[in-house]
């Protein structure tokens, strides 16, 4: 306003225009400021009607926000497209348009007749926002000075709005600033990835008005990861689920989904793309130069959650193995101790039990009483009872890795499994007052081809499973059945049961439902070990109608092997007759040897220990050595490798109470030539020097 227009000014004038600059601009309500400015306007034009227009994105069409002379009932479902009439004129140009006199076409005219009427447009930061009009009871045109007072209540509103908008994204940035420091921790160390990424979808989503989406593709190639915020059920049902290290989504098939924005933000970690977050909406819609800033922020913590969700999963497989490697190791140590002490323990009970075998034997050949023969029978069934428990003994606790594959006998296996997990599911149970009852149907033949000790730790770990399932007592039942060029090993309980999210997880390293009680590698190593044997396994479970699983395993092509020892034959005379020295530190087992050899028609001597026995066969000639393994000063080893390097043609027959502790091929390596397992009956004894002097004669 130049000072020529300022002299022309009336003094009613000035005093209109102070009030209109009396209204606030800011700090009170749009509504609030929309009705001052229309009463302002009412009174100080001498107006008939005053209504403020404002544009509603929406409805794309300019309604009604305040008024004075006209009722609010009157101005219900009023809109106004731009272009249309003297309001949507000046909209649409830009700048003030006065009409006087009816309007035929104007849809505020003719609800509301005006002898004239003027429009002027409300703008804020240079853009149209709505339209002041004023309707008069006088016709003609508008003066210079009730223009001005119109012109500045449109500047008035438009500072408001202006003001308003950066209070709103004052607020809007405040928010997201909010929460975007927030979602660090969302993404953040130990938070599971689905759950992390949910978060952020749905803190993007809010904060975008878009629908968000993020498919991400772990490195190891498993399952693609899928999290979503803001789109119906059916888009996401139908939305593409492959992954090939490019977009799973393109604009072609968004359009086929009902989405019309697409915004892709891939999520780099490194030097490979790990995933990609859609920004989608079902309306066309742009996103402004700081949400997408936004959306590449959102993608930066979409990549930091999967990193560090991949970084955690590494460090927990890493801390499992770790666990497992030492938990390995102390039952590697634990079970080689164990056999240790069995072994020893063996060893003196095979003693014991030869002598008390061969003595038995000694009395059955000298006694003419039915009684006492029947007594001594008694004795002997029993001994071997008790020998053929220490055997089961030594193949429970055999660790020999270096075991090759060979013909298992599977239902013997069995028997020895049911025996010594026997103080589990019998004794403790029924300690607990819990009653299980163990029973095995078992075809007449079963043998498979492959590593003892692994099959009896696989059926070890089956029945344990098993017992567990079974809290309060039930019926486990093991069974061998051929089907298929293939021996089945079936494990079934009446346990609890396992729904089929377990069912699929149980061969899993570490999941267990029995925790802390059991570490969870049960059944992953039954897996392995099945799988080393080339087999294969069958579940079958449902909740509260218990287990069944099945152990598939190839069938061997021959009946298991015997006994390295030769086997008992069947005539008490030998063929041949020779000198034979006899080197055992046990004095009853000695003296049995010798009675009887010497019964049998041989010449015998003896010898306490390892250094007599090598002593007395440099004095004499002899045609077998019998030699202890195990005695003082001198091992039966070292007595053959010594008897070997004085005279090779002589066989050495080794007898040992260790079973099968001692590998066969430190025994060959040492030059003996034949074994005796003890205890053993005299015929075999016979049956084995008569098979060492044929391998005299023939060298």
């Amino acid at each position: 306003m130049d000072a020529m227009e300022a002299e022309q000014m009336t003094d009613s004038t000035l005093q209109s225009l102070a009030e209109v600059l009396s209204i606030p601009a800011c700090g009170i309500d749009l509504s609030e400021l929309y009705g001052l400015v229309v009463d302002r306007g009412h009174r100080l034009l001498d107006a008939e009607r005053t209504v403020l227009f404002e544009i509603d994105p929406d409805l794309g069409a300019l309604v009604p926000r305040a008024s004075r002379g006209v009722r609010r009932e009157e101005l219900s479902g009023l809109a106004v497209r731009p272009g249309a009439g003297l309001v949507g004129t000046a909209f649409r140009e830009g700048q003030t348009v006065a009409v006087s006199g009816p309007m035929p076409d104007d849809p505020v005219l003719l609800q509301f007749p005006s002898a004239s009427a003027i429009a002027t447009p409300i703008r804020a930061d240079g853009e149209p926002t709505g339209v002041l009009y004023v309707g008069r009871r006088q016709p003609g045109p508008v003066n210079t000075d009730d223009l001005r007072i119109l012109h500045l209540l449109a500047d008035r509103c438009g500072t408001a709005q202006v003001y308003q908008r950066l209070l709103t994204q004052a607020a809007r940035h405040g928010e997201r600033v909010r929460q975007l420091v927030a979602l660090p921790a969302a993404a953040g160390p130990g938070q599971p990835l689905r759950a992390a990424l949910a978060r952020i979808c749905e803190t993007a989503a809010g904060m975008l008005g878009v629908a968000v989406v993020v498919v991400v593709a772990p490195a190891d190639g498993r399952e693609t990861i899928r999290a979503s915020h803001g789109l119906p059920e059916g888009i996401i049902a139908n939305w593409p689920a492959d992954w090939q290290g490019r977009l799973a989504l393109d604009s072609a098939t968004a359009h086929l989904l009902g989405l019309r924005t697409l915004v892709p933000v891939r999520l780099h970690s490194g030097l490979r793309d790990v995933g990609v977050a859609y920004f989608v909406d079902v309306k066309e819609r742009r996103l402004s130069s700081d949400d997408g800033q936004i959306a590449e922020l959102i993608g930066a913590l979409l990549t930091a959650a999967v990193e560090n969700a991949t970084a955690v999963e590494g460090t927990h497989t890493a801390m499992q193995q770790l666990s497992a490697a030492q938990e390995q190791l102390i039952q590697t140590e634990r079970a080689r101790a164990l056999a240790g002490v069995a072994g020893g323990i063996a060893h003196e009970f095979n003693n014991l039990l030869a002598i008390i075998l061969g003595k038995t034997q000694l009395a059955l050949e000298r006694s003419d009483s039915t009684g006492i023969r029947e007594d001594l029978t008694v004795i002997e069934e029993t001994a071997w009872r008790a020998a053929d428990t220490v055997r089961r003994l030594l193949a429970f606790v055999s660790t020999r890795s270096e075991e090759g594959m060979a013909t298992v006998d599977l239902n013997a296996l069995v028997q020895d499994v049911v025996t010594f997990t026997r103080p589990l599911w019998k004794d403790d149970s029924e300690a607990h007052g819990i009653r299980i009852e163990v029973a095995t149907d078992l075809m007449e033949t079963a043998s498979v081809h492959g590593l003892a000790t692994e099959l009896r730790e696989a059926l070890t770990n089956l029945m344990l499973n098993a017992i567990d399932a079974m809290p309060l007592g039930g019926r486990l039942v093991i069974q061998t059945r051929h089907r298929d060029h293939a021996v089945e090993l079936a494990v079934s309980d009446t346990g609890e049961g396992m729904s089929a999210d377990v069912r699929a997880r149980i061969f899993d390293p570490f999941f267990t439902t029995r925790s802390p009680q059991r570490a969870g590698l049960g059944l992953s190593v039954v897996h392995g070990i099945v799988g080393r044997h080339q087999g294969r396994i069958e579940v079958q479970s449902e909740v509260g109608r218990g287990t069944t699983i099945t152990l598939a395993l190839p069938e061997a092509l021959s009946r298991p092997a015997g006994a390295r020892a030769l086997p008992m034959p069947t005539v008490r005379q030998p063929a041949r007759t020779g000198q034979i020295l006899v080197i055992e530190d046990e004095e009853h087992l000695r003296w049995m040897l010798v009675d009887a050899l010497v019964n049998a028609g041989h010449t015998a001597k003896s010898a306490a220990n390892g250094l007599d026995g090598l002593s007395l066969f440099q004095q004499d000639t002899f045609d077998v050595v019998i030699t202890d393994l195990s005695m003082p000063e001198r091992s039966g080893l070292d007595v053959a490798r010594e008897v070997k390097q004085l005279n090779p043609k002589v066989p050495v027959i080794m007898i040992t109470g260790w079973g099968d502790v001692v590998s066969p091929e430190r025994i060959g390596d040492s030059g003996v030539d034949l074994i005796l397992n003890k205890p053993f009956k005299m015929d075999r004894v016979l049956g084995v020097v008569d098979q060492a002097l044929g391998l005299r004669q023939s060298s």
